[in-house]
């Protein structure tokens, strides 16, 4: 229905009450009502929540929608910073590879999406383990420690560093430009010397990644 020029998708349910909800990237309205409810008392009901509502527009219409991924062909992927087209084939090569503007997907026929997407997590894997090789002479030089052992995995932070010495770097950092491992790989080490954000913590970044508020800011993006 539509309700002051705005439509309104309504899916009625076996529910007691109504509930909205603005869905991105368009902005839809939905809501879900009782059988019970007259139409008379949903237009009520987001009158009740229009000033919400269009705020909730107004935030969607500014925000760069990403959608979910898929792993399909033709999606866009990418790797150190470099934007590729996944291509899904047959499964009788080992790991992922790049050629020119491809992400070749190893996989089988019937493969789910939560296969393929572990495929190229595998990937992803491999990528960061070689570079954190290439990278971990120089980095452990220059701040003058060594961690226990590094692991990699998902995570919200794109690091962390344990007590005991464990560093943990985030997977995702194989999507992003090589000087950000760089940069998150010696900001960790520095907390193997001051376990904290200190004005002591910012010095040794000073002294051992001089270009890192940049690099943070191009991590972030």
């Amino acid at each position: 229905m539509e309700i002051n020029g705005i439509n309104v998708i309504v899916q009625r349910k076996k529910i007691k009450n109504m509930y909205l909800r603005v869905v991105p990237p368009e902005g839809t309205v939905k809501i879900s009502a009782p059988y019970f409810i007259g139409d008379d008392k949903i237009i009520e009901f987001v009158n009740a929540k229009m000033d919400w509502i269009l705020q909730k527009q107004a935030k969607i219409a500014n925000t760069k929608y990403i959608p979910s991924l898929k792993y399909v062909n033709g999606e866009k992927h990418y790797l150190w910073a470099e934007e590729y087209t996944l291509q899904l084939i047959a499964n009788n090569i080992k790991t992922a590879f790049v050629k020119e503007n491809t992400l070749y997907l190893p996989v089988s026929k019937r493969s789910k999406m939560k296969n393929r997407q572990k495929t190229l997590e595998d990937f992803y894997r491999l990528e960061l383990q070689k570079e954190i090789a290439d990278i971990y002479d120089k980095c452990t030089a220059k701040v003058g420690r060594k961690p226990s052992e590094i692991k990699i995995r998902k995570m919200k932070n794109w690091g962390n560093c344990k007590q005991n010495g464990v560093i943990t770097l985030n997977l995702n950092l194989a999507k992003k430009p090589k000087i950000c491992l760089e940069y998150v790989l010696i900001h960790e080490l520095c907390h193997l010397i001051e376990f904290n954000h200190s004005k002591k913590f910012k010095m040794l970044m000073d002294k051992n990644c001089p270009n890192w508020r940049e690099i943070k800011k191009i991590l972030n993006e």
